[in-house]
């Protein structure tokens, strides 16, 4: 069922859905799974009423594929709805059903004609509408396609009731998006003023017609570090040795090959010399796999690593050089080494403190003291080395996609919560200046904001969530200040691939900013490759295109960065192979490649619009996406071609306008096959 939540008398917000679907036979925990929940279990858990299980969530407009699974990621189809299509998830084929969210009306809408007031969207309830900083505030409305011609908002401050208008910003199938840039931090209250040629309408807190104003939320001017900031992401065990190079592979096994952190620390200054000013690392945690993602003590350094005191100096040098540290995080599971796993198992007794600490699937520990002796007892005893895989069993406790090894963990319980509140404190202290968390997309909206809370204790820090699909169907601004950009990733991608013209490519681009606040969309972790993604040079199969993948990923809004090898052309398909040791012989760089990321990622760091400032997408055709960043009285305009096309009307724009080129690759008279970017001072292109 889908509703709309009242907000005022006669205004609505976003969409509420509420899912219900009868409870499976023998199920202990029931997951919706969907595209805003990036595809996998854990964000929403179905709670069980009577005999059927029921859930509430808050999504976007939209259309959305969902089904349900159980703990052991068992599929289940909604029978119950018609609208069904096959998904390829998890290396199998799924039947899912489709949602529409506040679309039918908007249809409907449409068809009828006239002003529809109960439909236009201005929901405080997401950070996303209201937002800002440095002195400029950002106000979004959104509205039925063609009802209204103008916008205004009318704005109190100090000065009295000011009056700013909003551009029109993008235009879908179904709605015009509307967003006000108000250089005024000051505002006391506010509401908007409509136009649709014929008359003018006032939208209030109580929605058409009404004139009672918003309160707007507080918020501040400052303009944290990781705003617009450069990132490269490090796999260490892959990267350099104290001792040396890594051996060169073509294939990469999993295990350890002795990449470490002094070995890291000895390559900052080349890191540095590429315009990065923070180094993301996987995790560096005592563990028992070679990717340390299984982690045993989150509060020690991994001894292959060199310990903590090898971190300590990699912070020391990475700080001297100007350049922050970022840790990976492991909330959601744990290696069954954990202490707290290990003390459970030993203790055999069900008042042991540390039984809910897991999402254990047997109501007594019987049965999994039986598996114990059987399955795990040599796995621990061994510190967790090596592969567990018992053939014919399932595992009797929630996991990680099904790994033995990763043993979720328990959310609902606080104590959880605290040990990793408890985690975030020391690693700070420790020198480190932020997180990514490793599988938020699976974790309880709940214990994000209480992780976010805590690492924002004495002061502002990046939390980086793992959202491998819709960032923007998550409340960023509430669970974390940001999230890795595996959607702006996909609009890339398919642009350059030729799956999605620039036109798509640029509504995408703009849907997502436009459901982001505007700190929050421009500390977006932007990305062309990861650890968990196969190589760019290897999606590609073009250095020129993926030149022009990092091109994007600089011009849009949001933090680009680089993952390691990805500046010289390294190529790997999927895991373990894009994890292959990093190539540090000159001779088989792609160095062009390298030195144009480079200079784009230094003149990233320079310019203020590409930094922090606003952003709008278009596509000058079919083939050619242009990028719009502006802040204060500088706009910096960007094109990219995925292939030669012709960009005249384009060129005369910007030269009418007095633009300057400051960055051009590939612009042949009026042709461009590559990318350009043009800077304009005082009244913009």
């Amino acid at each position: 069922m889908v509703r709309r939540p009242r907000l005022g008398r006669a205004r609505f917000g976003e969409p509420m859905v509420e899912f219900s679907y009868p409870w499976p036979q023998g199920v202990k925990h029931l997951y919706v799974v969907s595209d805003f929940t990036a595809f996998f279990p854990g964000r929403v858990e179905l709670r069980r009423v009577g005999d059927r299980g029921v859930a509430q969530v808050r999504v976007r407009e939209g259309t959305y594929r969902y089904f349900y699974v159980d703990s052991y990621y068992r599929p289940y189809e909604d029978y119950e709805v018609e609208a069904r299509e096959e998904l390829e998830l998890w290396k199998c084929k799924v039947r899912a059903s489709r949602l529409e969210a506040g679309l039918r009306e908007l249809r409907e809408a449409r068809r009828e004609g006239g002003v529809h007031g109960e439909l236009i969207l201005h929901d405080e309830s997401w950070p996303s509408y209201f937002s800002g900083y440095g002195g400029l505030r950002v106000l979004r409305l959104f509205t039925v396609r063609g009802e209204f011609d103008e916008v205004y908002v009318r704005a109190l401050t100090e000065d009295g009731w000011k009056e700013f208008s909003a551009k029109r910003v993008l235009r879908d199938e179904l709605r015009d998006y509307f967003e006000a840039r108000v250089p005024r931090p000051d505002i006391k209250a506010y509401l908007f003023r409509l136009t649709d040629g014929r008359r003018e309408y006032y939208f209030g807190f109580d929605g058409l017609g009404d004139t009672k104003p918003w309160s707007p939320p507080s918020l501040s001017d400052d303009i944290p570090w990781f705003l617009g900031t450069t990132y490269y992401q490090v796999f260490v065990d892959s990267f350099y040795s104290s001792r040396g190079p890594l051996p060169q592979l073509k294939e990469r096994p999993r295990e350890r090959l002795g990449g470490d952190l002094i070995g890291l620390a000895q390559k900052l200054d080349y890191i540095r010399g590429l315009g990065i000013e923070a180094i993301y690392l996987t995790p560096i945690y005592k563990a028992g796999s070679y990717h340390r993602y299984d982690v045993i003590d989150h509060l020690s350094v991994d001894d292959d690593l060199g310990g903590l005191e090898a971190f300590e100096r990699l912070v020391s040098r990475a700080h001297e050089l100007g350049m922050k540290v970022i840790l990976d995080l492991v909330p959601h599971h744990s290696s069954p080494c954990a202490r707290e796993f290990v003390e459970l198992l030993h203790s055999g007794e069900a008042a042991s403190s540390f039984l809910s600490w897991y999402r254990f699937l047997e109501d007594d520990l019987e049965g999994l003291r039986k598996i114990y002796e059987g399955v795990l007892k040599e796995y621990i005893t061994k510190g967790c080395r090596g592969s567990l895989r018992p053939q014919g069993l399932l595992p009797p406790y929630e996991t990680f996609a099904g790994v033995w090894s990763m043993v979720k963990l328990n959310h609902e319980n606080r104590a959880v919560l605290e040990r990793f509140c408890h985690i975030v404190r020391e690693w700070l202290r420790r020198g480190a200046d932020g997180f990514r968390v490793d599988v938020a997309h699976g974790l309880p909206d709940s214990f994000m904001r209480g992780l976010y809370a805590c690492a924002q204790e004495n002061g502002e820090r990046p939390v980086i969530m793992e959202i491998m699909g819709l960032a923007s169907s998550y409340p960023l601004g509430e669970t974390a200040n940001l999230a890795m950009n595996y959607e702006a990733y996909g609009a890339i991608l398919d642009f350059l691939t030729g799956k999605a013209s620039a036109c798509e490519a640029a509504r995408r681009l703009s849907l997502e900013y436009l459901r982001l606040p505007l700190g929050v969309a421009n500390a977006m972790y932007n990305l062309v490759g990861s650890h968990d993604t196969p190589r760019i040079a290897t999606l590609l199969k073009d250095y020129g295109l993926v030149e022009r993948a990092f091109a994007i990923e600089v011009y849009v809004f949001g933090s680009p960065s680089i993952y390691y090898g990805d500046e010289i052309g390294m190529k790997g398909g999927h895991d373990p192979d894009n994890r292959l040791p990093m190539i540090w012989d000159p001779g088989l760089w792609e160095k062009g490649l390298q030195e144009s990321v480079a200079s784009l990622m230094r003149l990233r760091a320079s310019l203020k619009p590409l930094r922090i400032g606003t952003f709008e997408a278009d596509c000058v055709n079919p083939d050619t996406l242009k990028v719009v960043r502006e802040w204060g009285d500088e706009r910096v305009v960007a094109l990219v071609s995925r292939r030669r096309a012709h960009v005249e009307e384009a060129l005369k724009e910007l030269s009418s306008a007095g633009c300057k080129p400051i960055l051009s690759k590939g612009l042949d008279g009026p042709y461009l096959d590559g990318y350009l970017m043009a800077m304009c001072r005082g009244l913009g292109a």
